[in-house]
Formats: C-alpha cells, structure tokens, sequence
C-alpha cells in the first residue's frame, strides 16, 4: 500500500474506530506516515484540552467591579474539576432506599396500613416505590450524565445515509 493510499483510510476512521490491519502494517513499515499519525494525534489531544480560564476584564474599572463582588461573597465559587457528590454516597443513599421499603411492610406503619385497608394497600405501595426508584434513577443519571458519557461513550444516533421513503 503506497502512503497516499494510507493516509487516505486513516484520515476516512472515524474517532477510536479500529485501524486496519493494511494501514497498520503501512504505519509500522514506513516512518513519515507514523510520523504524521502520531502528529496528528498529538494536535488532537491539543485541540482537546479545555482552555484556559483568562479573564475578560480588560478595563479596570471593570477589574475592580469584580474584585469588589468578590470579596463581598457574591462571587460563584470556582467548583471547576471538584465532584460534590461521590458514586458511593449515590449507592449508598440507593441502599437505603431500597431497604427501606423492603421493611415498611413489616414496620409498624405496613402493620397499620394492612390493618385499616387489608390487602388493597400493596399496589398503592409498589406504585409509591416505583416512583421514588423511577425519581432516584433518573436523578442519577442525570447528576452524573459526564460520569456516563466518558464511560460508555455518546449515543450513535440514526444513520445519516437511511432513505426516506
């Protein structure tokens, strides 16, 4: 396989696709295109960072607004990079919960609630339970969608080359 040929099916990969096994061989066989391979991954990996945080008072008299904001406590606390709620303290919680209403049947509140209705109270229970379970897990997902993402990567959506009929 002749570089331009190479270069051509590693610039067509879409991202973390898997090379094959043809332009590989080419990459270890011949420098410059390894070359450009592993510059290119370095630019991306450049590109990717997040940029730097500068600020956007130029003016001082802006400057010194902010600087009076922030020493008044107005200011929003940088929370850049810091996770306020670990995985285990959502596991936990979700334990709790769990074992919860596994024990209001035989709490003294299941024992008063099959007193006064009989029978007819599960299904208003397990209908309760659903929509803690259903709340708890969506607010999960949601509070740790980056959590996910990174984990499992974004969701492929529709192909783009379907026909319409």
């Amino acid at each position: 396989m002749d570089c331009k040929k190479a270069m051509d099916r590693y610039l067509a990969l879409d991202k973390n696709e898997a090379v094959p096994i043809g332009v590989t061989l080419h990459l270890i066989a011949c420098r410059d295109c390894r070359t450009a391979v592993r510059r290119m991954t370095e630019a991306e990996a450049l590109l990717a960072r997040p940029l730097g945080h500068e600020s956007v008072a130029v003016d001082p008299a802006v400057a010194g607004a902010l600087a009076r904001i922030a020493a008044a406590g107005a200011a929003y606390p940088d929370v850049s990079g810091k996770n306020p709620v670990s995985l285990l303290k959502w596991f936990v919680v979700g334990s709790l919960l769990a074992a919860g209403f596994a024990t209001v049947p035989f709490s003294f509140v299941g024992s008063w609630t099959r007193d006064v209705f009989g029978g007819a109270y599960v299904v208003p229970l397990s209908i309760v339970c659903g929509l803690a379970v259903t709340a708890y897990c969506g607010l999960f997902v949601g509070t740790n969608i980056d959590f996910f993402v990174k984990r499992f990567g974004p969701l492929s959506g529709p192909s783009s080359t379907a026909t319409r009929g």
